[in-house]
């Protein structure tokens, strides 16, 4: 089961990979996480497929400018979302994050311009956020 939310352009730093996000997405975030603190930041996980490139990401804010200075820039591109949130220990999360995707692309008419966005709210809870085409509230009828 998944909803659908819009979300506005969010400014982001980021550490950058090449490769599947299943072998890179963990140095990406040793990365970033030796440069920015964790508490008090919002951090995003994005994938293009179309470039074969991952993204550890934090939103930009006031209280992190001097530990993203020196950091490559960019923009979560906002839109419509199609999501579902994953909860539990972190392992099991990483784990389901590549299953939750596969599930939404079945469910939703996906926006091939925009990539997919993780968001880690916290240790223990990720949305999984898939880029759809115009409002979706309802799964498509196979």
């Amino acid at each position: 089961m998944f909803q659908v939310k819009t979300i506005e352009d969010i400014p982001i730093a980021y550490v950058q990979k090449r490769g599947h996000p299943a072998v890179v997405a963990g140095q990406a975030f040793w990365e970033l996480e030796q440069r920015v603190p964790l508490k008090g930041n919002k951090f995003y996980g994005v994938f293009d497929e179309s470039k074969n490139e991952y993204r550890a990401c934090v939103a930009l804010s006031e209280t992190n400018q001097d530990s993203t200075q020196s950091m490559d820039r960019g923009v979560i591109q906002g839109g419509a979302y199609a999501y579902t949130t994953i909860v539990g220990d972190y392992r099991d999360i990483v784990r389901q994050v590549g299953p939750a995707f596969d599930e939404l692309a079945r469910s939703c008419k996906r926006d091939p311009a925009r990539p997919c966005v993780e968001f880690y709210k916290r240790h223990t809870e990720v949305l999984v956020m898939l880029p759809i085409i115009a409002d979706q509230s309802a799964p498509m009828i196979p």
